[in-house]
């Protein structure tokens, strides 16, 4: 028998039936129904032209059936304005702009909870083996095309299942036998237009937490690729087009279009604002979609505002001085080490200082040695986990707190915060405190190194040990805690190490090609809000995904068939995800996330040295609708659970 659900999604309880919203139509749950007519006719001034221009259809031939428009709650509603903007450092950080403009299949709410977003609703069967997706009739593309379950299952058949974008299937597609830890993909079942069954072959209890974190987008313009894949056009024809877009070759071009596909001109999206020139523009131009199928509780058209700048700069330094004289609208991200001036300036610049928490088990510093380096001599030395003992305690973690972070973090081991799951004071503390000398004797005593003449260790053999740390981070904290650990903590143990700062494109690049031997800051630092939900980041789950684990997580993605086999604790982590996957309860679910929480305890495979500060967003005075208190953290999408397209000016924009 199945029950009515109104409201969210809530973890390890999603059986029957659900939609976003409220109102019912044939004893089904539908959105909130937007009424006809004058109400549908409220839209941004610059689209109301077009249309009346003839250049683009009335506003209620764009929407979604009125029963099926999705109505964003609010804190109020707002007036149409000009555009918001931003800074950004170019193409390296399309995630940013891409998380601003995202719009997930389903989408996880600030309390952790998922609930229905492009899609309307879902029914699941009782023993979570069988789910059903429910579109909203007659939304569309942003070239007018309409959204149907074909696009879902090309999506999958097309994208997913031939690895058409270079990445690993995602976890959230297969089930997991219980008793042989057994791993099958689901298979995909049309309906009707707007209406797809997912299938198990064993119970999948947590599949939409997983689409919303693994796969957000579980659906692609099929009318478009179907232009552009060898599968459909040739192999020739499609060397050609990809060669006509810019790109070096068909795998290019299938990632671009495939995985970073909001960068791509022309490319139908469902997201309030599309792209409109090269992101590596000095000054990156979004234009509303005029297909947009959001609005507000008036039946008025969203996004409220007309375009996204993203002015280009160099550093954060830049960052600060624009947020200081008043020249973005929203800067996250902003360092500790200006808080002064930012504080000093506030009234003078028109914003407010804000903080968000977030989900990182450490602030800056954070190092992680690669667990299945191609090199095998630092692949034994990295795994020896007194080693990263040694690491560890070299470090004066209260210096750093005071030069790195100017006081706003403490000194900490690497861990979940207090009130994480796994939290452990004693897990905070462990490897923290400072002490060379041991450091120097483990390395000797446990690791087998040899003291050259030159006053720095090497192999037992007499190699050289000399190692590259690599980071994205251009911050001020990133390079004072380099200098630290380069120049004194890791000197004065007898360890020769280097560091060198380059693009996040480029260092995600040798991440997926596991070329990184040590990063500090990395693009994938640890941390999670539920292991569960988001393990890739603290469990080899993802193809080369963190630097710390490296080829073992592609391992696993591909069960065994790539990557790196792993062994040990790193192993027994793995098969506690396999079992994690196929248990069947939430109960379950967090007994085998704790087990697993307590191999990195006893492990250390990443080094923390502070505490993670909160993330520092100044936020223009006249912005409304924005989120006050927000988890800046990748499954919330970052500055996207505070929902963009309601965001609106309060006053004229001068």
């Amino acid at each position: 028998m199945k029950q009515v659900w109104m409201g969210l999604i809530v973890f390890g309880l999603c059986t029957g039936i659900l939609f976003a919203g409220g109102g019912k139509q044939d004893g089904v749950s539908s959105g909130p129904a937007v009424s006809s007519g004058a109400a549908l006719q409220k839209e941004a001034p610059k689209l109301a032209a077009r249309v009346a221009a003839g250049t683009l259809p009335p506003l209620e031939r764009r929407l979604p059936a009125a029963q099926d428009v999705m109505v964003e709650t609010m804190p109020g509603t707002g007036a149409y304005g000009d555009h918001f903007t931003f800074v950004f450092n170019g193409r390296s950080e399309h995630w940013f702009y891409g998380m601003i403009t995202e719009e997930p299949l389903f989408r996880f709410t600030l309390e952790g909870t998922v609930e229905p977003n492009v899609a309307k609703g879902f029914s699941v069967n009782a023993d979570s083996t069988e789910y059903t997706i429910y579109l909203r009739q007659g939304i569309k593309w942003s070239d007018g095309q309409p959204l149907t379950a074909d696009d879902c299952i090309f999506f999958y058949e097309k994208m997913i299942l031939p690895r058409t974008f270079g990445n690993a299937i995602y976890n959230c597609f297969y089930s997991t036998d219980p008793a042989t830890r057994e791993r099958t993909l689901c298979t995909m079942e049309k309906v009707n237009d707007h209406e797809f069954k997912v299938k198990f072959k064993n119970p999948s209890p947590n599949f939409l937490e997983l689409v919303a974190i693994d796969v957000k987008w579980l659906y692609a313009p099929a009318h478009y690729y179907k232009q552009l894949l060898p599968e459909f056009i040739g192999e020739a024809a499609a060397a050609a087009k990809a060669k006509e877009m810019g790109f070096a070759d068909v795998a290019a071009l299938s990632r671009q279009t495939g995985y970073y596909h909001w960068n791509i001109i022309g490319r139908p999206q469902l997201r309030p604002w599309i792209i409109t020139n090269d992101p590596d523009s000095e000054l990156l131009i979004f234009e509303r979609n005029p297909y947009y199928w959001k609005v507000d509780a008036e039946g008025r058209q969203l996004p409220y505002i007309d375009q996204l700048h993203f002015v280009r700069i160099a550093d954060v330094n830049q960052k600060v001085l624009k947020t200081i004289t008043g020249e973005v609208d929203v800067a996250p991200g902003l360092p500790y080490t200006s808080i002064a001036a930012l504080k000093q300036n506030e009234s003078q610049g028109g914003y407010k200082l804000q903080t968000w928490s977030n989900s990182n088990w450490s602030g800056p510093g954070e190092l992680q040695f690669n667990q299945s380096s191609e090199n095998p001599k630092f692949r034994a030395l990295f795994q020896n986990r007194e080693f990263r003992h040694a690491i560890s305690i070299s470090a004066d973690r209260k210096e750093m707190a005071t030069l790195v972070s100017d006081g706003w973090s403490n000194p900490s081991q690497a861990s979940p915060g207090s009130g994480m799951m796994g939290y452990s004071k004693a897990w905070s503390e462990k490897w923290t405190e400072y002490n060379p000398g041991e450091a120097k004797r483990i390395l000797e005593r446990s690791c087998g190194l040899k003291m050259g003449a030159d006053g720095y260790y090497t192999f037992a053999d007499g190699s050289p040990l000399v190692f590259e740390i690599i980071s994205h981070d251009n911050s001020s904290e990133a390079a004072k805690a380099a200098e630290l650990l380069t120049e004194k903590y890791l000197k004065n143990i007898g360890i020769k190490a280097t560091f060198v700062q380059r693009d996040r494109s480029y260092v995600e690049e040798l991440t997926r090609a596991n070329k990184i031997n040590v990063a500090l800051n990395p693009t994938v630092p640890l941390g999670t809000i539920n292991i569960s939900l988001r393990p890739d980041n603290v469990v080899p789950a993802r193809n080369n995904f963190a630097v710390w684990y490296g080829a073992f997580g592609t391992w696993f993605a591909t069960n065994g068939e790539g990557g790196e086999t792993p062994s040990g604790d790193i192993l027994k982590l793995i098969e506690l995800y396999r079992q994690m996957s196929g248990a069947t309860s939430k109960s379950q679910i967090n007994q085998v996330g704790l087990q697993m929480l307590k191999l990195h305890e006893e492990n250390i495979w990443g080094i923390g040295f502070l505490t993670p500060t909160p993330t520092l967003i100044a936020v223009k005075n006249d912005v409304r609708n924005f989120l006050e208190k927000g988890i800046w953290c990748d499954e919330f999408r970052n500055l996207g659970v505070s929902h963009p397209a309601i965001w609106y000016f309060g006053k004229d924009k001068k």
